[in-house]
C-alpha cells in the first residue's frame, strides 16, 4: 500500500473506520475453527482488527485460515500483532516475523512498541520494516502509545496508532492536521496496566461518545473496549449505536 501524502490545511469529511484490539483467542479448537468471539467480532463488521496470529501455550494458529475466511467475508482487515520493543529487537527477527504474517494472508502488521522518532536515531530500522510490508503491497501500522511523536514517524507508516493519547493528538499535536484523518488511530480502554488515561469508566455510552468525539476531530481509525484481551458484554450494541446518524 503505497504511503499516503500530506494534505492541505483544509480537512477531508471524517472518515468513520470502526476497527477491534483484540488479542484474546479466536479459534475454538486447535483445527481452527472460529469461536464465539470471532463469529462476534465478524457479525459487527468491523474495518478492521489487530490480534495476535498465534496463541501462546499452546501455541496455535489463532489466525487460522478459517478465522481469516470467516473475517474477510465480513469485510475486515486483519492486522497481525508484531512487538519492536522500541527498537530493541534485532531486525532480523522482526522482519521474520512480519514475513510468516504477510504470507499468510493477513492484510498488514501491527507494530507495536515503536520509537518515539523525536530523532532519527532508529529510522533506518523502521524503514526497513516499513519496505518489508510495503513491498508486499499491504499495510502497516505503528504504535508509539503518545500524541506528539516525531513526523518523521509519518514516511515509514500508514498509519500511526495513539492509543488512548488520542485527545492529545488532536488538541496538541503541531503537525497532526497536516494529514488525512485514516492516517490516524485511537483507542479507550480500561487496561489496568496502562496509567489512568481517562477520569471515567468506558462502557457502553462513553464508547459511542468517544469514537465519535475522536472521528469528529480527524482520527479516522477509533476502537472502545474494556480490556484488549475481552471482548465486552455490550460490544455488539456499540458497533452498532456508534454507526447510527
Amino acid at each position: 500500500m503505497p504511503m499516503y501524502a500530506a494534505t492541505s490545511d483544509h480537512r477531508p469529511p471524517p472518515v468513520k473506520n470502526l476497527y477491534v484490539i483484540y488479542y484474546g483467542w479466536l479459534i475454538a479448537n486447535p483445527d481452527g475453527s472460529p469461536n464465539e468471539m470471532a463469529r462476534t467480532i465478524a457479525a459487527a463488521g468491523p474495518s478492521a482488527i489487530l490480534a495476535s496470529f498465534y496463541t501462546f501455550e499452546p501455541k496455535y494458529f489463532n489466525l487460522s485460515p478459517q478465522v481469516r475466511d470467516l473475517l474477510h467475508r465480513a469485510g475486515t482487515r486483519i492486522f497481525a500483532y508484531v512487538d519492536t520493543d522500541y527498537g530493541a529487537r534485532p531486525l532480523n527477527v522482526v522482519e521474520a516475523e512480519a514475513i510468516d504474517y504477510l504470507d499468510n494472508d493477513v492484510d498488514g502488521i501491527f507494530f507495536d512498541q515503536v520509537y518515539n522518532f523525536l530523532d532519527d536515531t532508529l529510522m533506518a530500522y523502521y524503514h526497513s520494516l516499513y519496505s518489508v510490508v510495503q513491498g508486499r503491497g499491504k499495510t502497516a501500522i505503528v504504535n508509539t502509545g503518545i500524541a506528539q511523536p516525531g513526523e518523521a514517524i509519518m514516511r515509514v507508516a500508514d498509519i500511526l496508532m495513539v492509543e488512548h493519547a488520542w485527545r492529545g493528538l488532536y488538541q496538541t499535536n503541531p503537525w497532526f492536521r497536516k494529514y488525512s484523518p485514516d492516517r490516524f488511530m485511537g483507542n479507550s480502554s480500561n487496561e489496568p496496566d496502562l496509567e489512568q488515561h481517562f477520569d471515567y469508566v468506558v462502557e457502553h455510552q462513553a464508547a459511542v461518545r468517544d469514537t465519535r468525539e475522536a472521528w469528529a476531530h480527524g482520527i479516522g481509525w477509533h476502537c472502545s473496549t474494556d480490556r484488549y484481551i475481552f471482548l465486552p458484554e455490550w460490544f455488539s450494541k456499540y458497533a452498532q449505536d456508534v454507526r447510527r446518524p
